[in-house]
């Protein structure tokens, strides 16, 4: 036997989870769970119920409802043994059950946007669809085999549908006819066939067969000859309806029988995937986490899961790389047999794939065996004491001893002569030592403590005891020897208190070196632990802080991309209707073309340029303070994005500026001041009107292929760029998306584009795309 699972109560803890499993294959799952020694294998257990808690606290852990163990069925199947209806409608549910199952793990999956790892079980299930549907066709929700499930059944059900419609009306008519000889008019059923209800003097005068009497004698039974021949032949109908429906059932046994492996093999899945999130549920009721598999044994702030938690005291418990052998020494009833416990059992939940109800960042170790001799076991049917049972468990130990096991020995050495117990302790101890095992002891002998010291591989511990209330705080203090306060807690039971000082004496004049050595480190310990205490403090108040302000600098941020989203859809908005009224004057200098027109008409338009602008949001201003603008200044227009140059001041006190091609009148606190105008020469030449390309403001690709129009996108692009166009659109159409979608790329990626989007409903929609340039 490699595990103690009994004397560790592990089997306690497999009945905890039983209640969180929804079918019986997970229970059956969780009453076969043992500890694994792969360490592989513990890992991947390990993640799979980690995963499994993580959709359990989310509520996205998946209904098992419908899962039914069908082995016997799929017993009796495979020897074609016919199955009962009920039987087929369970096969039917578990079919559904599973493609549910399934289609709920695919979407935990996608919700993942990565492999889980349990995401394999799901995988593996097959639905047998077609069963599910032949099932599903031959027989009801509610259990019952449908007319249409064959053509002969439905003949033979409308046949005795028929037959009853006739003896309906024959009854209706000997009711009328015998009305007076009968005690009641109505219909009633005595083995299995239609009779009325007639006086015991007229039964005479009733044309039929006497079935049965009341009790009080009042009443026969008769059924009519009119019905009989109908009656019989109603029951042959039925005979003939039951022999139709065995013969339907068989054949979807045997249907059954085909798909009888692969049913077999989701049993397994399934129950595998309820056992998985029954250990999960387990783990968020009782706070667990996932333990990291190392070299070493480290449980932070560790729990006995059977212990209530408003009850139990949490420790700090380790083995770290070097040492092999902890000694926990302290009072009785102290909780040192508790955390002897806590070790074995977490580890062996750990080996079996449970999470532990310990801090995060616990780490443990894969143990070969986890072997336990705890309390008292004396017989005195079998003439054992209590340091016989012990010996007798110690021997089995050492004689199934594997490397990388775990061993857990309570009061060892005890039951005995004190002097002979801690001796034999003590070579108990050597031994494992030099056997490549993990050993926890716990003892009263102050030799064992002094022993500890002098092995680099071991390490004493103690439980707490507060000598001031003169009861144990159950915590365990690792690296300190304790004491077993055995006169303390003597004269708290009331001892008389001559009989305590007196041992107090003889224990003083008893006291050793060694003993005091002891007493100095225990001191030195204590003030060690203090200051632990203190630093963990300040960690977790700095910890705090920093959650703190990380919530802040998260609020901040959300506000700051708040206001950025709405300043963006005002100048948006501004923008749009800037573009409207531009497109508007546009179009009315385009129709100015067609047709002579006044000079006054002139005038008006040239006068609407003028006034064309967006409105200001005073939200958006940033004006440069102290800065005398004059024609000429490089400017910065916020709501446009875009540099310009002041060409001349308005009455009103506006600017004109230039936009590339583009000019328009701007309020001085619409633009930032960037660069001073150059000064100019006097009296210059008057400066001959340059001469630039004409550069459409629109590009039509449609009809071209694709790798043409991406030259001529390019080309037009740069030739945009060299007039300083601060806009252009470029029709592709729709047709296959081929057009658009390289037009999307190529402006995404132009290092002069610093905006595009889709036309307009008035624009093209999304045959067009708009872009814009830095």
């Amino acid at each position: 036997m490699a595990f103690d699972i009994k004397t560790l109560e592990f089997d306690k803890i497999v009945q905890k989870m039983k209640p969180y499993a929804q079918t019986t294959l997970g229970k059956a799952k969780l009453d076969a769970l043992q500890p694994s020694t792969d360490a592989n294998e513990v890992v991947r257990m390990l993640e799979e119920t980690d995963e499994a808690r993580r959709f359990v606290v989310e509520g996205l852990d998946p209904s098992f409802g419908g899962v039914n163990d069908l082995s016997d069925s799929l017993k009796r199947a495979r020897i074609e043994g016919g199955l009962a209806v009920h039987e087929l409608v369970q096969v039917h549910n578990h079919v559904r059950a599973t493609a549910r199952i399934k289609r709920e793990m695919t979407r935990l999956s996608e919700r993942e946007e990565t492999t889980i790892d349990i995401e394999v079980y799901a995988d593996e299930l097959v639905v047998c669809k077609s069963l599910g549907e032949a099932i599903h066709a031959a027989i009801d929700d509610a259990g019952e085999v449908r007319d249409s499930a064959s053509s002969d059944l439905a003949t033979i059900r409308r046949h005795i549908d028929t037959t009853e419609r006739k003896i309906k009306t024959t009854l209706d008519q000997v009711l009328k006819k015998e009305a007076k000889r009968l005690t009641d008019q109505i219909v009633t059923i005595r083995h299995n066939r239609y009779v009325i209800p007639v006086k015991p003097g007229e039964k005479n005068n009733v044309r039929g067969t006497v079935l049965d009497y009341s009790s009080s004698g009042e009443t026969a039974y008769i059924e009519p000859e009119a019905i009989r021949e109908l009656t019989s032949k109603k029951e042959r109908l039925e005979a003939d309806e039951r022999q139709e429906i065995e013969r339907i059932l068989f054949v979807l046994t045997l249907d059954v029988k085909d798909h009888a492996d692969t049913l077999e093999a989701n049993l397994g899945l399934l129950g595998h995937l309820d056992m998985l999130f029954a250990k999960g549920a387990y783990a968020h009721a009782t706070e667990s986490t996932k333990p990291t598999l190392s070299k070493r044994l480290h449980l932070i702030k560790a729990r006995h899961p059977l212990i209530p938690k408003e009850e139990v005291v949490a420790n700090t418990i380790t083995f770290d790389e070097d040492i092999n052998t902890i000694i926990v020494t302290g009072s009785n009833t102290g909780g040192k047999t508790v955390a002897l416990k806590t070790v074995g059992l977490l580890s062996m939940m750990a080996q079996s794939g449970l999470l532990l109800p310990a801090l995060p960042g616990s780490e443990t170790r894969c143990f070969t065996q986890i072997r336990a001799d705890i309390g008292d076991e004396q017989s005195i049917e079998q003439s054992l004491s209590t340091f016989s049972s012990h010996m007798k468990n110690i021997v089995s130990m050492l004689n199934s001893l594997k490397s990388g096991g775990l061993i857990l020995l309570d009061e060892l050495g005890g039951g005995t002569d004190p002097s002979e117990g801690a001796s034999l302790a003590m070579s108990i101890l050597e031994y494992l030592s030099d056997k490549d095992v993990h050993v926890i002891a716990t003892t009263h002998y102050p030799e064992l403590k002094a022993y500890a010291y002098t092995k680099p591989s071991m390490v004493n511990a103690s439980v707490e005891f507060d000598e001031k209330t003169l009861q144990p705080t159950y915590r365990l203090l690792m690296r300190t020897p304790g004491e077993s306060h055995a006169l303390l807690i003597a004269s708290r039971l009331g001892i008389d208190r001559c009989i305590v000082d007196h041992a107090k004496k003889h224990v003083l004049t008893q006291k050793t070196e060694v003993s005091e050595l002891i007493d100095n480190l225990k001191r030195e310990s204590k003030k060690l632990d203090a200051l632990l205490g203190e630093y963990e403090n300040l960690t977790k108040s700095l910890e705090q802080e920093k959650r703190e302000l990380s919530e802040r600098k998260r609020a901040l941020q959300a506000e700051k991309e708040a206001i950025k989203e709405r300043l963006t859809r005002e100048n948006q908005r501004e923008m749009e209707a800037f573009e409207r009224d531009a497109n508007a004057l546009i179009d009315e200098l385009q129709a100015m073309k067609t047709h002579a027109f006044k000079a006054h008409e002139l005038a008006e338009a040239k006068h609407k340029l003028k006034s064309l602008r967006p409105e200001t949001s005073g939200t958006e201003i940033s004006t440069t303070k102290g800065h005398r603008y004059q024609s000429g200044d490089r400017v910065y227009l916020l709501k446009f994005n875009r540099h310009g140059e002041l060409l001349k001041k308005q009455k009103d006190g506006r600017w004109r500026v230039r936009m590339g091609r583009l000019e328009s009148v701007i309020d001085e606190d619409a633009f930032e001041y960037t660069e001073q105008a150059p000064k100019q020469k006097p009296d210059p030449a008057p400066e001959k009107p340059s001469v630039s390309k004409r550069v459409p403001s629109e590009l039509d690709l449609r009809g071209m292929r694709v790798h043409e129009a991406k030259e001529a996108l390019e080309k037009y692009l740069d030739d945009c760029l060299v007039a300083d166009m601060p806009f252009a659109s470029v029709i592709h159409g729709y047709g296959t998306l081929a057009l658009r979608k390289m037009v999307k790329e190529i402006v995404s990626t132009h290092p002069g584009v610093s905006e595009a989007r889709d036309g307009k409903g008035n624009e093209g929609g999304q045959g067009v795309t708009v872009v814009y340039f830095s």
